[in-house]
């Protein structure tokens, strides 16, 4: 008689944390098109390349990183706001380029309330990370989605530059966490509080 023996095989994950990677694509291109909200330039080639380069694919790429490691939060977030970028470039290029009408004042609020009240759910769920710096992220995103509707459904322009550094306080803070995940990470202990 032949005694089956048991064989354990340990594998380890050894692919990176995405947040950093994902935070990063959202602090840099939230930072430039905040910067053109506050009117130091307009929206240009500029913001619609970091949109779909940086803010696009690096949040697509950091979501589906996230997915792999078993972060539904993460997964979600990274991917829907990535898509969110992309989004927003095709608002711009396809009117440019004679594919579509631009989106009226009106629907474009619908469309920034709608991301607004997704922010919303998904900064409920910030609650349970126990990360103050990713809710700190969350909260100033919702509000600038909700205070960009409001732009657009009311044509206020000084409402505009308020949403402008709104998102400026915001990308500046996922531009904090995800770098002072890097950081933390290279010196293997908590140097920046996330």
């Amino acid at each position: 008689m032949v005694e089956a023996q048991e064989m354990v095989t340990d594998i380890k994950d050894k692919t990176a944390n995405p947040t950093p990677l994902g935070f990063t694509g959202l602090g840099l291109s939230a930072v430039l098109l905040s910067l053109s909200y506050i009117g130091l330039f307009p929206v240009d080639s500029m913001i619609v390349a970091m949109a779909i380069f940086l803010g696009g694919f690096a949040q697509v790429f950091a979501g589906l990183m996230a997915w792999k490691k078993g972060s539904v939060f993460g997964g979600t977030a990274f991917c829907a706001f990535g898509l969110f970028w992309f989004s927003l470039a095709g608002l711009i290029l396809m009117p440019a380029i004679g594919w579509v009408e631009a989106p009226t004042p009106i629907s474009l609020a619908s469309y920034l309330f709608l991301w607004g009240v997704y922010t919303f759910v998904m900064l409920i769920a910030t609650l349970k990370l126990g990360s103050k710096a990713i809710m700190f992220v969350f909260v100033t995103l919702f509000l600038l989605f909700i205070l960009l509707a409001i732009v657009n459904a009311t044509g206020n322009a000084g409402l505009l530059v308020i949403a402008g550094y709104d998102g400026l306080i915001m990308g500046l803070a996922a531009l904090y966490t995800g770098l002072g995940e890097v950081l933390n990470d290279a010196y293997g202990r908590k140097v920046v509080p996330i």
